[in-house]
């Protein structure tokens, strides 16, 4: 004997099918918030890279004077100062990964939020509209244009989520 949810949907007839269709991709390309997010995601990027270079260049030099000071230390000092040259080089690493690791972790935080808000709107539209399936336009063969609702969506997305500030790190 069935119970619960699993009972009523075998008492109950399917519900017709109400289908509106979305071009998820181009929301997430075309929304000003997502605009907005890829902007200063790329901003911070080349912020990153400027300081990364100006840390290669930094350990270019030190390499270089390192190399010249070869023939005169001792045996002993000159491998004190590899090591320790070679220390900072792997914490250079370390920083380089971690800047893109963080630059990864904020820009899926705020794309985040752009999802959530894109859930929203279509739910919303799904209740004025009567829709009960909405399907993303990529996994559709064929369909009428009349069941798109991706320009709606993105209008609506656009006056409710204008913008998203990208945060400095993600708060774990």
């Amino acid at each position: 004997m069935l119970v619960g949810p699993a009972a009523r949907a075998q008492d109950e007839p399917l519900p017709a099918a109400t289908v509106a269709v979305i071009d998820y991709q181009r929301v997430m390309s075309e929304a000003k918030a997502a605009r907005s997010i890829r902007a200063q995601v790329e901003a911070r990027h080349l912020a990153y890279q400027d300081e990364i270079a100006t840390e290669e260049q930094r350990l270019l030099e030190e390499d270089g004077a390192l190399a010249r000071q070869r023939s005169v230390l001792s045996t002993e000092a000159f491998a004190e100062k590899r090591k320790a040259f070679e220390a900072d080089v792997t914490r250079v690493q370390r920083f380089v990964q971690e800047r893109r690791q963080q630059l990864d972790d904020v820009s899926a935080m705020s794309l985040g939020e752009v999802r959530e808000a894109v859930i929203r709107v279509v739910g919303e539209l799904a209740d004025a509209r009567g829709f009960n399936l909405v399907l993303p336009s990529a996994g559709v063969l064929m369909f009428s244009p009349q069941l798109d609702i991706t320009d709606e969506v993105l209008t609506r997305l656009d006056a409710s989520l204008p913008d998203v500030r990208v945060p400095e790190q993600v708060s774990r």
